[in-house]
C-alpha cells in the first residue's frame, strides 16, 4: 500500500487485508492513527513527510516521496502487488518504471487536479505528457476505485473500455460524535460557549479555497456568529491578512490540531464548511466531509453545482451548497440556520443519519478485490 499521507483509511484497510490474511506493507510519510491502531503485523516504510506550508515544499516532498517509493519497491518489493493511492500525486506514474502488477485508489485525479492549482498548465508539455502516461498506465491496472462517480467519470478519459468501482470515504461514528457543548474541553478551552460556531477545518491549500470564508464573516451582522478556521496551507497566509485587512473581530485562526483534539473541535461547531475551488468540484472530494456529518454537522459546501458536495446535501437534506459566487446566499443561509432552532435541529439530525452510509464495510470491497489481483 503508497500513501504518502496515510491516515484513518488507511489503517482501516491496511487491518482488513491482514485479517484476510495478506501480508502487508505501507510505505508512508506519515502515519496518522486514530482510536483502532495499525495492525502490529503491517510492515511500515517510511519516506518523506507530505508538506503543504508552501507551493515549494508541496512539490518538493511529492517527487522526494516519488523516488523514494520507486527505491523501496525495486529493492523491497520487486513482485509484490501494489495498491497505489493518488498521494503523491506521482504515485500513479510508478508502473512506467517498475513491473508489478497494481491497483489504484484515486482520491484525486491529476495531472487534472494540479492544473486546478495552477501548478502546470493545461498546454504544457508536462501535463499533454502526463495525460498520455495515464492513457497507457490505467488500462493496465488490475482494478480501479474511486470515491465519486463523478471521479470516475472523469477517469474514463484514460481508460474508457475499463471498469472503474466507486467506493465512498467512510468514517468512524465512535470517534466523531456529537458532543455537548456545556462539556466539551475544546469549548471550555477556546471559551466558544454560546457562540453561534461556523467551522473551516483542513487543508488551507488552492484547491480548497477557504479564502472565501473571511469573505463571508464580512458580510455576517450577527455578532454572536464565530468563523473558526482551524489549519495549514498555502493560503493561510493570505487568510490571515484578509481577516486583519477586513478588520474582522468575529473570524479566528487556529493551527492543526492533534489527532486526539479533532473530535472535540468539530463537535464544536454548529455549522461546517467544506470548500472546493470551481475546477477541483469534480476532481476530489474531501473525506472530513464525513468526519463532518458523523459529527452531527449541518454542511455548507461551496462548490460547483454538479459536484458530489452538492449531490451528498442534496440527497441527504443536511445543509446546502452554493457556488463560489453565492456570498449573499450563503449569508443569508448562515443566519437562516443560526436563528432557526428547528432547521438547525432538522439538518443535524439528517447528518447523522446519512453517516450510517458510509461506515468501514467500504474497506472491504477494496480488500477483497486487490487480495484477488494479488494472487494471480
Amino acid at each position: 500500500m503508497i500513501n504518502q499521507d496515510s491516515g484513518y483509511l488507511m489503517v482501516d484497510l491496511a487491518n482488513v487485508l491482514v485479517e484476510r490474511n495478506a501480508e502487508v506493507t505501507l510505505v508512508a510519510g506519515r502515519l496518522v492513527e486514530r482510536e483502532k491502531p495499525l495492525s502490529t503485523e503491517v510492515k511500515i516504510r517510511k519516506i518523506a513527510r507530505y508538506e503543504r506550508t508552501t507551493g515549494f515544499l508541496r512539490l518538493f516532498t511529492w517527487i522526494t516521496g516519488f523516488l523514494q517509493i520507486l527505491f523501496i519497491i525495486k529493492t523491497r518489493h520487486r513482485r509484490d502487488h501494489l495498491l497505489i493511492i493518488s498521494n503523491p500525486p506521482l504515485a500513479t506514474l510508478l508502473p512506467l518504471f517498475c513491473r508489478n502488477s497494481f491497483s489504484f485508489f484515486i482520491f484525486d485525479v491529476y495531472p487534472d487536479a494540479i492544473a486546478q492549482m495552477g501548478i502546470v498548465s493545461e498546454s504544457s508539455v508536462f501535463y499533454r505528457a502526463w495525460v498520455k502516461a495515464n492513457k497507457r498506465i490505467f488500462r493496465q491496472a488490475e482494478h480501479i476505485f474511486t470515491l465519486t462517480e463523478t471521479m470516475a467519470g472523469l477517469l474514463k478519459q484514460y481508460c474508457p473500455d475499463k471498469e472503474i468501482k466507486v467506493v465512498p470515504v467512510w468514517s468512524n461514528n465512535e470517534f466523531f460524535r456529537p458532543i455537548a457543548k456545556e462539556t466539551n474541553p475544546f469549548v471550555i478551552e477556546y471559551n466558544l460557549q454560546n457562540r453561534f460556531i461556523v467551522l473551516y477545518s483542513g487543508n488551507l491549500g488552492a484547491t480548497h479555497d477557504a479564502f472565501i470564508i473571511p469573505q463571508i464573516a464580512a458580510k455576517v451582522q450577527n455578532q454572536n456568529i464565530l468563523f473558526l478556521i482551524i489549519g495549514d496551507g498555502d493560503q493561510k497566509r493570505d487568510i490571515a491578512e484578509e481577516i486583519r485587512r477586513l478588520q474582522l473581530t468575529n473570524c479566528r485562526m487556529l493551527p492543526l490540531q492533534p489527532v486526539e483534539v479533532i473530535p472535540y473541535s468539530f463537535a464544536s461547531a454548529d455549522l461546517a464548511v467544506v470548500s472546493l475551488g470551481s475546477r477541483a468540484s469534480s476532481l476530489s472530494l474531501p473525506s472530513k466531509t464525513f468526519n463532518f456529518m458523523s459529527a452531527g454537522l449541518p454542511l455548507l459546501c461551496i462548490a460547483g453545482e454538479e459536484s458530489e458536495l452538492s449531490r451528498i446535501v442534496a440527497k441527504y437534506d443536511n445543509g446546502r451548497c452554493f457556488s463560489h459566487s453565492q456570498v449573499t446566499e450563503m449569508v443569508d443561509f448562515i443566519d437562516e440556520i443560526s436563528e432557526n432552532a428547528n432547521t438547525l435541529s432538522l439538518y443535524r439530525a439528517n447528518s447523522l443519519k446519512a453517516s450510517a452510509d458510509f461506515n468501514a464495510t467500504n474497506a472491504h470491497v477494496i480488500a477483497e478485490e486487490v487480495i484477488k489481483a494479488a494472487s494471480n
